[in-house]
């Protein structure tokens, strides 16, 4: 979250470039950790999320080919990270399942999995340890972000920019929720959540301490992610165990049977969540906070 209101101190569009310019400089300095630990990769994914969704923000403000080139770098750079996410991920989810089930804890061929899926994590840190010139070219590829987005050509704007831009989010957000089905695909789910979490973060860098509106929104916009995180972590595990039990007939019945009721569990209570959060159509939506942002200037 912004440590200043995006208007406290200048218009709104220069204080999110210099918000964009610090998510941008922590996810660096995040990958220069030594070995570049699980804690450095999470931070650097939370600061290259944050960024982009400032550059969503921004985006009515800036040229539109630099917009998609600097959005497209935060991109490819958050990609290069997801395997070592989704590796941790998966340990601590099926660790997590088989805290909460004995029967888990019992099965040959869960332990199994498990040990899988943690020589997976050590193999990927390995090759991290191994392999610096692959985040030395993620970090210098920052850099240079950083130098540009410190450039910006963004204006001296308020909610005529932002107003509009966080429309767009909302909007996609709307647009991306499943409602034809009480069982949606994990896919579905998935991409909901991306543009979920640029909703949370929107609301948060625009929130200040008399925004309580804007705060009220942001929480709503972060349990509905993280709902729909847990399902995703949920199903990844769900396509280790699938692979695993096609290569090797082990039985992990137990372990899919209780992935799926959470599974649909969690979908039920996103779509619940959701459907309160995106209720309002787009401009209704925005209209409210156009008029706080108005009295609050």
């Amino acid at each position: 979250m912004a440590k200043k209101s995006s208007e406290a101190d200048g218009s709104g569009t220069h204080a999110l470039r210099r918000a964009a310019h610090r998510f941008v400089c922590g996810a660096a300095r995040a990958l220069a950790a030594p070995d570049l630990p699980d804690t450095a990769v999470h931070d650097a994914r939370k600061d290259l999320k944050r960024a982009r969704t400032v550059l969503r923000l921004l985006r009515p403000a800036l040229d539109e080919r630099i917009y998609r080139r600097d959005d497209a770098l935060l991109r490819d750079v958050a990609r290069s990270l997801n395997a070592a996410r989704d590796a941790k991920v998966l340990t601590q989810t099926l660790q997590s399942q088989c805290r909460n089930h004995r029967a888990l804890r019992r099965n040959a061929d869960i332990a199994q999995l498990l040990h899988t899926l943690q020589a997976g994590q050590a193999s990927l840190r390995r090759w991290r340890r191994d392999h610096p010139q692959a985040r030395e070219r993620m970090r210098g590829a920052l850099e240079q972000l950083r130098g540009r987005a410190a450039r910006w050509r963004v204006g001296k704007h308020g909610w005529s920019v932002l107003g509009p831009a966080l429309k767009r989010i909302y909007k996609n957000g709307r647009r991306a929720r499943p409602t034809r089905s009480r069982r949606p695909t994990d896919r579905a789910l998935h991409e909901w959540r991306k543009q979920v979490k640029y909703l949370r973060y929107a609301l948060e860098l625009l929130a200040s301490r008399r925004s309580r509106r804007l705060s009220r929104l942001a929480r709503r916009a972060q349990r509905l992610s993280d709902h729909l995180g847990e399902a995703h972590d949920l199903a990844m595990l769900a396509r280790k165990a699938r692979a695993l039990a096609k290569r090797s007939r082990a039985e992990l019945r137990p372990l899919l049977t209780i992935i799926d009721r959470q599974r649909a569990r969690l979908a039920l209570e996103a779509l619940s969540s959701g459907a309160r959060l995106y209720q309002a159509r787009p401009g209704d939506w925005q209209r409210p906070l156009q008029r706080h942002w108005a009295r609050w200037r």
